[in-house]
């Protein structure tokens, strides 16, 4: 726009004691500050009053008004942002690490002094000393340094485990689902129930595989989930069992994936029909 512009002129003391210094100081007397995210509680009051004390003008410029003065322009909103980045090397864009005016800095011995006189006035007031020791806040971070659960908890609900027989806690809204009280159980009553149930479910999904034939030759790999669902919608409604590879292990005779179990089933019905069938 062909306007000459200053960056960080300089560092103007408001009444309050606080310190402002505004991104850009433009020709004509007219202030420009870039906010990536805007504290209205607290950016707006200092800018405002820094217009009302010093009879300024000061625009707030957001990224979404930024990419609107460009939009007519042929430029490209990410590259001049990088661009500004490597050419400026300005504080504000990138100050991590050994970039940070303040690494490395320690407090001198006077301002530690001051530290250390300030809080110690601060205990001396027995109304802070007593809210500070007995915090709520401070109670609830050293009980989770050892280890202990602070907050409010969840109301939880007891269940009795089905293998075990042991006593266990899970929240509301999960104890219609919860039938053990560990995967170890879990998987000990898979295992519980095959044992029992071997030759039903090989029935069932041999009868599956003749009825369904034509399915399973012309399947796609990547379609195997629905094609086998009605399947293991009727072995979990007969036998409550639910895990494919439970069932490919009582099938197959070892646990596989989707793909090796329709050349099991395949296989089976050409076995029975035939090499020719299709």
């Amino acid at each position: 726009m062909n306007i000459a512009w200053t960056y960080e002129h300089k560092t103007y003391t408001l009444s309050n004691g606080v310190r402002y210094k505004p991104d850009f100081l433009l020709e004509t007397g007219e202030y420009v500050e870039i906010k990536g995210v805007f504290n209205f509680q607290y950016d707006l009051a200092k800018i405002q009053r820094f217009e009302s004390e010093y009879n300024v003008k000061v625009s707030i410029l957001q990224e979404k008004d930024l990419r609107r003065l460009i939009k007519p322009t042929p430029f490209v909103f990410e590259h001049l942002k990088q661009e500004w980045k490597a050419r400026t090397k300005v504080r504000g864009m990138d100050n991590f690490g050994k970039r940070n005016p303040m690494y490395g800095v320690t407090q001198s011995e006077s301002t530690k002094a001051k530290i250390r006189a300030k809080a110690k006035a601060r205990f001396e007031d027995p109304a802070f000393r007593e809210k500070f020791l007995n915090s709520p806040k401070r109670k609830a971070y050293h009980q989770s340094r050892i280890g202990k659960k602070t907050g409010t908890l969840v109301p939880r609900i007891s269940l009795i485990c089905e293998i075990c027989q042991r006593s266990f806690e899970v929240v509301q809204h999960k104890a219609s689902k919860r039938r053990f009280c560990s995967k170890h159980c879990s998987i000990q009553a898979q295992h519980g129930k095959t044992s029992m149930t071997d030759s039903g479910i090989r029935s069932l999904t041999y009868a599956f595989a003749l009825t369904n034939s034509e399915q399973l030759f012309s399947a796609k790999l990547n379609q195997l989930k629905d094609i086998f669902q009605p399947l293991l919608d009727s072995i979990k409604k007969e036998y409550n069992i639910l895990d494919i590879r439970t069932i490919c292990q009582i099938v197959v005779g070892i646990p596989c994936s989707r793909k090796e179990f329709l050349y099991h089933l395949r296989s089976y019905v050409q076995n029975v029909r035939g090499a020719t069938t299709n």
